[in-house]
Formats: C-alpha cells, sequence, structure tokens
C-alpha cells in the first residue's frame, strides 16, 4: 500500500547533523510515510549512514547517484516517492515530531494544495537574526480568492524590503506530490542559487487553496559550515542571470504580480554584489569595482532595478546609489560594514 506521504531528504557531506536529522523524523507522531534519501555522491561517509538507517527501517529508501547538486538530488526523491503528498527536508536540519502530523491535518481538513509553518534558527547568523523566520501573513487557510488578493501581491514582497511574504525556502511546508513534480521538474539545474524559490513560488502561483500554521515553529534550520556562503563564488553572477532567466519565463512573469519578482531580483541582485565584496575574492579593489559596475549594468538593462520602490533606509540608500552609478561608495560601505559585522556582530 502506498504511504500517504513522502518525505524527501538530499544528503551531501552533512555526516555531522545527518543522525540527527533523521532520527527527527523517524520520531514524527505521523507514521505513514516513505523517507527517500537521495545521496548526492557524498565523501564524508554520509551515504553509509543513510544505509545503516534504511536497515534498520523498512520505510527508508536510499538513492545513491553521482553529485549533481540539489536540484539534481530532489528531482531524483521527487522521482521515486509515492505519496499522495510531499516535504523535504535538509540533511543537517531537524523537524519537530508533530510536524507532519500538523501539516497533513491541515492538509486533509481544507483540501489544500500547500501547508507551511514557521522556522526556528538553531544559529543567528545574518539574515536570520531574530532566531525565526515567521510567515508575513495571517494564520488560516486561503482559498483562490484570498491567494489573489492576499498572497500574491505580497508573496515576495510585502511592503519591506528582505522581509518576505512567504519564505523561498522548500523544506518548511508540505505539498501535494503530483503538483510538486511539476514545478520541481521544471527548475533549471543551471540554477545554483535561487533554486527552492525556483519550485515554491510557481507551485504557490498554481494554488488553489493554502493553509499557514502561525507561530508555531516546527522546522528547525541550521545555518551550518555546509550551507554558508562565506566563500567567493567566481559563478554567483553566472547563476543570477540563469535563475532571472528562468523566471522571467515563468507565469509569473507574465500575470498582474510580476512587479513582486522585480523585488526579488533586487534581492538577488544585492547578494551578488556583496557576492565581489567578500574576503576570498583576491582581484584587486578596482577589478572589483568593473564587476560591480557591470552587474549593475545587466539590472539597469532588465529594467528592475528602475521599477523597484525602496525608499526606507538603509536599503533606499543602497539602491540609490546604484541607480546614481555611485559605485565606489557603494562599495567602501558594504566593506565598512562588514567589518564592523566581523568585529561587533
Amino acid at each position: 500500500m502506498k504511504p500517504i506521504l513522502s518525505i524527501i531528504v538530499p544528503v551531501y557531506n552533512v555526516r555531522a547533523f545527518l543522525e540527527k536529522c533523521l532520527d527527527s523524523i523517524l520520531a514524527q507522531t505521523f507514521k505513514d510515510f516513505e523517507l527517500i534519501i537521495v545521496d548526492d555522491g557524498s565523501t564524508d561517509g554520509s551515504g553509509e549512514i543513510c544505509d545503516a538507517y534504511a536497515e534498520r527501517d523498512g520505510r527508508i529508501k536510499v538513492i545513491h547517484k553521482n553529485n549533481g547538486g540539489v536540484v539534481n538530488a530532489r528531482k531524483a526523491g521527487i522521482a521515486a516517492a509515492s505519496g499522495t503528498y510531499a516535504g523535504y527536508v535538509d540533511g543537517d536540519d531537524w523537524i519537530d515530531p508533530r510536524m507532519y502530523e500538523e501539516m497533513i491535518f491541515h492538509m486533509l481538513k481544507y483540501d489544500c494544495d500547500l501547508v507551511m509553518c514557521d522556522i526556528a534558527h538553531e544559529s543567528k547568523a545574518l539574515p536570520f537574526s531574530s532566531g525565526t523566520t515567521v510567515i508575513n501573513l495571517e494564520k488560516g487557510y486561503y482559498g483562490k480568492e484570498g491567494i489573489r488578493e492576499k498572497i500574491l501581491p505580497n508573496m515576495i514582497y510585502a511592503g519591506e524590503f528582505y522581509k518576505f511574504g512567504i519564505y523561498p525556502v522548500i523544506w518548511n511546508k508540505l505539498y501535494k506530490r503530483e503538483k510538486l513534480i511539476k514545478h520541481q521538474m521544471a527548475v533549471d539545474e543551471r540554477i545554483k542559487i535561487g533554486e527552492d524559490a525556483a519550485c515554491v513560488y510557481p507551485y504557490i502561483f498554481d494554488c488553489g487553496g493554502i493553509y499557514f500554521i502561525k507561530d508555531l515553529s516546527l522546522y528547525h534550520y541550521r545555518h551550518s559550515g555546509n550551507q554558508m556562503t562565506a566563500l567567493y563564488d567566481k559563478s554567483y553572477f553566472d547563476r543570477f542571470k540563469a535563475l532571472h532567466e528562468f523566471f522571467s519565463r515563468s507565469e509569473i512573469a507574465a500575470s498582474p504580480y510580476s512587479g513582486q519578482l522585480d523585488y526579488y531580483y533586487a534581492y538577488m541582485l544585492k547578494n551578488t554584489i556583496s557576492n565581489e565584496l567578500k574576503r576570498g575574492n583576491h582581484i584587486p579593489f578596482g577589478e572589483k569595482l568593473k564587476n560591480i559596475e557591470t552587474i549593475c549594468a545587466f539590472a539597469s538593462e532588465e529594467g528592475f532595478i528602475d521599477r523597484i520602490d525602496i525608499s526606507a533606509f538603509p536599503h533606499g540608500l543602497y539602491f540609490k546609489l546604484i541607480k546614481s552609478k555611485k559605485y565606489f561608495p557603494l562599495a567602501m560601505g558594504i566593506s565598512v560594514i562588514r567589518l564592523i559585522q566581523r568585529f561587533f556582530g
């Protein structure tokens, strides 16, 4: 008999955290699930841990594959899933024992397409300095009209930059498997940043019913070294462009809510500029400024930088400097803030 729920865990070199993750899933009060672990070419012994757990519990299936990235791993997991509903857990995070019981209850009660909860952060690293991420909407059920009037206009930008209406992570949510397959398989595997958003936002756009479990942080996110983005990524700009291309071809871009994407592009633009100024980028400062100029020229050509309206300090000043092409004070300001955070944050 097919399980009601499929839980998919992509794993890549998370040996230090994996047992806690898997134990939290096996401790769920909701028992009718299959656990699909996708070992994405781990080299630290994570794969052996996965196999050991599979020997202990018949609900566990392990897929070993060559490293292909998290999107590829998630695709492998959802392709192997058989549950009516599906959810993801990252291999270095863990979940509350009640998480899926709570989510399944609301999914069945309202026959909705998506259920989500708040997130507890086990590290207070930026940008999660509060220690939690809460859904920026009222709790409860939203049907088609509520989604159209209250969710989609605030899905990404709800009036304050860097605070999403719905945070673009894939793992604090429960999905209908058949609908999830459609949107997960559509994600371009060139996308290495924003890969969660590339699945989550089109999925939400396709929903007929959504339920929010408010003020109950059932998912525990660990901002571990495996996830840290402190290192310079020389391909970051190309990855941002791939994400922009993907969303530009999406149904959201052709909808009345396309302006929401402009704020997501601005969010990614800020991250792309910040990447150029990381300590791991050892090129001369003048070359960094040229790279920032190229990145900002892309934003200007695509037009989203001129369509956003952000006035509140400090983000308003940040984008004012970009629009006025004052890249030197922009770069110096970012560098000074980072220095302060490094020593006093």
